[in-house]
């Protein structure tokens, strides 16, 4: 089933479906977490408690906002990226203060930047858009596993990869692509090509957060 995303929020719940559901990956295996409804919980106050976006808490439970929820439900929870590694979520929260992450480029020449990170609440974009250039080879910001690939109107061909510590990235307006789920891709792979015309959609995420690019790619 596909779905479709209107600029700026392209992928985000395809993202939280794929990277982050209970299968084996780079990172290891995610336990599954559960929360039973009480007397007067709605999805708004369920989600506020365990820190999630309660309509993602709806999308993970196949549950639409008219639905209602029912006292003694069993809902199932978003899993957290930071049990991945086996680590607290103190301790990740630590490291990520010790350490920001640092990718590398997509492209082998950043062209400039179409349309740019935002966090505005009337224009909000969950990553970037390139503009055209020259370099249409497509690469990992860092090795990952791919838990997804397919098509979408209005973004070609894409590709969602896994990485460790709870990061995952999507790429968009690919004309080819060179790898499959599942595949484990390095650095320095060979993802696909760039549809002729169109500039490369990145976005990088952080367990649920969405990253300024520009921010952890160096360049």
């Amino acid at each position: 089933m596909r779905i479709r995303f209107r600029q700026g929020s392209i992928l985000l719940l395809c993202i939280w479906a794929f990277a982050f559901d209970a299968r084996t990956s780079l990172a290891g295996t995610v336990p599954t977490r559960i929360h039973k409804v009480q007397n007067k919980e709605t999805a708004f106050s369920i989600a506020k408690k365990h820190g999630l976006d309660w309509r993602l808490l709806l999308e993970w439970n196949g549950k639409k906002e008219s639905d209602g929820l029912h006292t003694g439900e069993v809902l199932r929870l978003p899993p957290d990226p930071s049990k991945r590694l086996g680590r607290s979520s103190a301790g990740t929260e630590s490291t990520a203060k010790q350490s920001q992450p640092r990718f590398g480029k997509p492209l082998g020449k950043l062209p400039p930047i179409a349309l740019p990170f935002s966090t505005t609440s009337h224009y909000p974009n969950k990553g970037i858009l390139f503009k055209v250039g020259r370099h249409k080879e497509v690469r990992p910001v860092t090795e990952g596993k791919v838990v997804m690939v397919d098509r979408m109107e209005g973004y070609r061909k894409y590709i969602i990869l896994e990485h460790r510590g709870g990061f995952s990235s999507v790429y968009a307006n690919l004309r080819s692509v060179a790898v499959k789920e599942g595949d484990v891709v390095g650095r320095n792979s060979s993802m696909g090509e760039l549809e002729s015309g169109r500039g490369l959609y990145l976005q990088i995420n952080q367990g649920s957060k969405a990253l300024d690019p520009m921010s952890v790619i160096v360049r």
